[in-house]
């Protein structure tokens, strides 16, 4: 694993990319030192784990949009960005395409038998990382210009090449990842460097493509065969649910109520949680970005999560089903309701809105007046016991620490710093949320026994019950509306939220919605009362601040109002960099942004 985490940048600053001026130089300085290097696997190696470094974090959870805000408005979730001169995600994204070309290129043009046997395993990889590239590039842009050769200087035509097309730039991606399939990917039986790509991923990632490109199609019909992908991303899913090395966490025996939380914040080079499992006791995660806390610790990163930069919506908590299966809204609901009370006798924080809830939402939010332990000094010492345990740490006083007086629990550690949790890229859970809902689009309906062993899977380990047909039907619920709901709690904070909004073709309604926090007319966040804090020993009264906030109808906080928040059209695609469109006339600019 040391080999991806300390990424090797050889020859980096000669492998960069981007397109560039006639008059610029493109002689591909690399040919210089392509004699002395590319001789041996390991040389393929040491050049593949720069690739890594392509791998999502955790700056990626503010994709999430309107089911999170921060106190500095993101311009993605207000639809609030316009025409910039460069972009990082295409400059980025062509020069790690040229960096993978040109390995693929090394190995198949190999003459050394021996030597293209050992290291096809780095083509598959590259082949997965550059269909990993133009995905990215394809969600945000649509279709691309398509570089499939290392440039040279006669290659001019390349540069000023137009656009290719969506479903080119599709067909592009899944032969790469076909290719990648069939060569002999690494496992995670036994391997050394269990953070490498494997045939998993590979499927992992042909399953996401096809289920994004095959709902864009239907919802926003385009061209192409909606169903054909749509069948391609639930046998892609199905193949990694059926390989039989992977499993859902699910640690109640030894974790109880926790177990969900904790499964993402697993440590290896320090406990982590009561039963004092890593990293190494869970077999959920299929690809993670990998940290290491001497080597390439995640740094404060992940505390602006908690600093109120991020903070759950209402909406998102509404979300969250009450511990029926019900929606909150549903007549029949066991909700008790947003306002909270405190109880005068023991001062503990009775909080309706978390009561007979998805017990996700206990593991995904701090309930309000809730300690925790986050960041050096807030170190939990997991060697104590009952009241012990209360050590030191921090308190959620709602507006003190949060946006919207909601509060993030989820990838937030308990350790001193530096911490070095892994961002799950993809997980047996996605897979099946993929599998549920690709069958689901496909066909307008699905069985029981499919809902068996993908959602209800994912309910069963936290207690929840299932979702069944009969279920829906009884009471009066929308089948797809319900495995919508399941994506956005499961996948919570791991940057699907935009994309799944786009390709559903509803973020002009959702995201030119208000954005609310918590309810704060009628309860104690009116007016300042006692809180009892264990740290301090003593009562302490709470003043809270309403932050300039306009209040709506019944009560609730308006962190963004609705005529703030207008999703037009054009926004379902981002725009060409400015810069770019100067360089190749050829390109065309996404309709409704500016060209120049």
């Amino acid at each position: 694993m040391k080999n991806i985490v300390k990424l090797t940048y050889i020859l980096i600053g000669l492998l960069m990319f981007s397109s560039c001026e006639k008059d610029l130089d493109l002689y591909p300085l690399t040919k210089a030192s392509e004699g002395t290097f590319f001789l041996k696997e390991n040389d393929f190696k040491i050049f593949t784990n720069q690739f890594y470094a392509y791998l999502p974090g955790f700056g990626l959870c503010s994709r999430d949009n309107y089911a999170d805000i921060g106190f500095t408005r993101n311009s993605i979730s207000n639809s609030s960005y316009i025409e910039s001169q460069t972009s990082g995600l295409w400059d980025g994204s062509y020069a790690n395409i040229r960096n993978t070309t040109q390995l693929i290129e090394r190995v198949t043009n190999l003459e050394d038998a021996a030597l293209k046997s050992e290291v096809e395993v780095y083509e598959a990889e590259a082949r997965f990382f550059r269909a990993y590239t133009y995905f990215n590039l394809m969600k945000d842009y649509g279709g691309v210009p398509l570089i499939d050769k290392v440039l040279a200087l006669e290659d001019e035509e390349y540069l000023q090449a137009p656009r290719a097309s969506r479903e080119t730039i599709l067909d592009f991606i899944l032969a790469d990842l076909d290719k990648a399939i069939s060569l002999p990917l690494g496992s995670l039986d036994g391997a050394a460097d269990v953070g490498r790509i494997t045939k998993e991923a590979a499927l992992a990632l042909k399953a996401r493509v096809c289920l994004f490109e095959g709902t864009w199609r239907k919802y926003h019909q385009s061209g192409g065969d909606a169903n054909t992908l749509l069948t391609q991303a639930a046998d892609a899913a199905a193949q990694v649910m059926n390989s039989g090395k992977f499993e859902l966490f699910d640690r109640r025996d030894v974790l109880g109520d926790e177990s969900y939380r904790y499964f993402f914040v697993l440590e290896t080079s320090m406990q982590s949680n009561p039963a004092n499992l890593g990293k190494q006791d869970q077999k959920e995660i299929i690809l993670a970005t990998k940290f290491h806390k001497e080597e390439r610790n995640m740094g404060g990163s992940y505390i602006s999560l908690r600093n109120g930069n991020l903070s759950p919506t209402k909406k998102m908590a509404d979300m969250f089903l009450d511990d029926t299966g019900l929606p909150i809204t549903h007549a029949n609901t066991t909700f008790m309701g947003h306002g909270f009370s405190i109880n005068p006798v023991d001062t503990v924080a009775i909080l309706t809105e978390y009561m007979h809830r998805d017990p996700r939402m206990n593991s995904v939010f701090i309930e309000p007046f809730e300690q925790f332990w986050y960041h050096k000094p807030y170190n939990r010492d997991f060697t104590k016991t009952g009241d012990d345990l209360l050590g030191t740490g921090g308190w959620n006083d709602g507006f003190w620490t949060s946006a919207s007086g909601y509060l993030i629990h989820k990838f937030i550690p308990e350790n001193e710093d530096p911490v070095a949790i892994d961002y799950p890229v993809f997980r047996l859970a996605e897979m099946m949320l993929i599998y549920a809902e690709a069958k689901f689009e496909k066909d307008g309906s699905i069985s029981d026994g499919d809902l068996d062993i993908s959602i209800n899977k994912l309910r069963d380990r936290v207690g929840m019950p299932h979702l069944t047909n009969a279920f829906v039907g009884t009471n009066g619920l929308d089948m797809q509306t319900e495995l919508r709901r399941e994506r956005a709690v499961e996948l919570y904070l791991e940057g699907f939220r935009f994309d799944d909004l786009r390709r559903w073709k509803t973020a002009k309604v959702e995201m030119s919605q208000a954005v609310k926090g918590v309810k704060w007319a009628g309860t104690p966040y009116e007016t300042p009362f006692m809180v009892y804090n264990e740290q301090q020993g003593k009562a302490t009264e709470v003043d809270h601040t309403l932050k300039g906030y306009e209040l709506d109808a019944d009560g609730f906080a308006i962190l963004e109002p609705a005529e703030d928040r207008q999703f037009e059209d054009k926004h379902y695609l981002f725009p060409l960099p400015l810069r770019q469109l100067k360089l190749n006339p050829q390109l065309e600019q996404n309709p409704g942004w500016v060209s120049q």
